[in-house]
């Protein structure tokens, strides 16, 4: 009689990425997606993601958010909606994907947060907008690099938005740009012209927010 043994589990180590050589030998459609640098903005709608991602030069760079940043995100998009059942104008985004440029095929930017006023809504919310959002808002993880956001934020504006809000943990403010102005906000964030009546205590989104040691 044969003896049973039992069977251990085999762990299949982690795929490590491909070297740059490898790619350049292997077809582009045979790489996984996060590895290929030819992505169009069509793939990345169809695509299965562990989490959010943008498009840069067909390139998916992924935006991983930490637990103080999604604490954040939460409270700003909430305290968005709270405001627009009242005031019904518009749509309170959490890290949509905007075809920011139309007709660039391998580009497109998500803002943490979103606000598209109901005349900018597109007809298929399935499909990832075109243009930019009419405010976005970008919270500021301690690896983002400050002249990479400006830059962002330049693109923002450029393709339509009306303001951009970065949001500064650490520090506890918001800066906030428009095509004509850029200020400093530490108590209370409005938007008049684009959220009439929209009033947001910074002190309400920052609160049990830890401050690093």
């Amino acid at each position: 009689m044969a003896e049973v043994i039992d069977a251990l589990p085999v762990e299949t180590p982690p795929r490590e990425p491909y070297s740059d050589a490898a790619q350049k030998a292997i077809p582009s459609e045979c790489l996984p997606i996060e590895q290929r640098t030819d992505v169009t903005v069509d793939e990345l709608e169809r695509a299965s993601l562990p989490c959010t991602a943008e498009l840069y030069d067909g390139k998916i760079v992924f935006k991983e958010a930490k637990p103080v940043h999604g604490m954040i995100q939460g409270k700003l998009a909430a305290k968005l909606d709270l405001y627009l059942d009242q005031n019904p104008i518009g749509y309170a985004l959490i890290s949509p994907n905007f075809r920011l440029w139309p007709d660039r095929a391998k580009e497109s930017r998500a803002p943490d947060v979103a606000f598209v006023k109901k005349e900018r809504s597109p007809k298929d919310w399935v499909r990832f907008p075109e243009g930019a959002p009419n405010l976005a808002a970008e919270i500021i993880s301690p690896d983002d690099k400050f002249e990479e956001m400006i830059d962002k934020v330049d693109e923002y504006l450029q393709q339509g938005a009306q303001m951009v809000w970065l949001i500064f943990t650490q520090r506890r403010e918001v800066l906030v740009f428009t095509a004509s102005s850029i200020y400093r906000v530490r108590e209370v964030l409005t938007a008049p012209e684009l959220l009439p009546g929209f009033e947001l205590p910074l002190s309400t989104i920052f609160k049990s927010i830890p401050l690093p040691d």
